[in-house]
C-alpha cells in the first residue's frame, strides 16, 4: 500500500465508546462486575487529543492493569 495523501488533523480521531470507567476500578482497572478481568487503551471509554495524549492512556492503563493482574497472580 503506498500512501498518497492524509486528510487533515480535523479527521484524525481515536475510537469513541468502550467500558464506562464507572465499571472499572481505578486503581487497578479491574472490573467492578467480573473478578480478575482488567481492561486496558480504547477498550476504556476515554478520549483524549490525538497523538501523544492517546497514546499515554494507553501506555498507562496497560502498565496499570498488568502490574495490578501480576500482584494479583502472585497473591494466590
Amino acid at each position: 500500500m503506498t500512501l498518497t495523501a492524509l486528510r487533515g488533523y480535523n479527521e484524525a480521531i481515536i475510537t469513541q465508546g468502550g467500558v464506562s470507567v464507572k465499571e472499572v476500578n481505578p486503581s487497578t482497572l479491574e472490573s467492578k462486575l467480573v473478578n480478575g478481568l482488567y481492561f486496558a487503551g480504547e477498550v476504556l471509554d476515554l478520549d483524549a487529543v490525538t497523538g501523544g495524549f492517546n497514546l499515554q492512556i494507553a501506555w498507562s492503563t496497560g502498565w496499570a492493569a498488568g502490574s495490578a493482574a501480576g500482584e494479583e497472580k502472585d497473591e494466590r
